[in-house]
């Protein structure tokens, strides 16, 4: 029987290669992959737009996201909730980046975050980011202890700086 809870030897760490699975943009409805080829790209694990820890989050990465796209890393959420959820959220709540839709959660357990049952939620992803680089190695994770538990935006700029050697 799997386990319920959120297991931590599944996690992609640095020096892994970075899973690229279909996922559905909301607005649109159609499959795209999670990484692009030959980009480097910061991705982030939101628990959904229904969490208000993940409305905080994505706010703060609003201004982040110049600065990452200005040092050639795209940017992209990723959210374990039905896609007509998330595309009424971004009719109101628009934002600079993608923010992708995991309805199989197929991301979340490729990543390793994937958490199916616990006292704050039920089959959903754990906050999470990972840098991959244009190779498509993992280069920085930051997985959250709990709900809140997000990296600061010093350590986001700290984890891209890694990019550049």
């Amino acid at each position: 029987m799997p386990s319920l809870a959120f297991a931590p030897e599944a996690l992609l760490h640095a020096g892994s290669t970075a899973p690229s699975p279909l996922l559905v943009d909301p607005l649109s409805g159609e499959a795209r992959a999670l990484l692009r080829p030959g980009r480097p790209t910061l991705v982030t694990f939101l628990r959904g737009t229904w969490c208000s820890a993940c409305r905080t989050f994505l706010d703060r990465l609003r201004p982040l996201h110049a600065e990452v796209a200005r040092q050639g890393v795209d940017l992209v959420g990723v959210v374990c909730q039905g896609r007509h959820w998330v595309a009424s959220w971004l009719a109101v709540n628009s934002l600079p980046f993608p923010l992708l839709v995991d309805e199989e959660r197929s991301a979340a357990r490729a990543f390793g975050v994937y958490k199916l049952l616990g006292l704050d939620g039920v089959n959903i992803a754990r906050p999470a980011s990972f840098l991959v680089d244009a190779r498509g190695q993992v280069v920085w994770s930051y997985v959250g202890r709990d709900r809140m538990d997000r990296p600061g935006d010093e350590r986001l700029l700290e984890a891209l700086a890694q990019l550049r050697g």
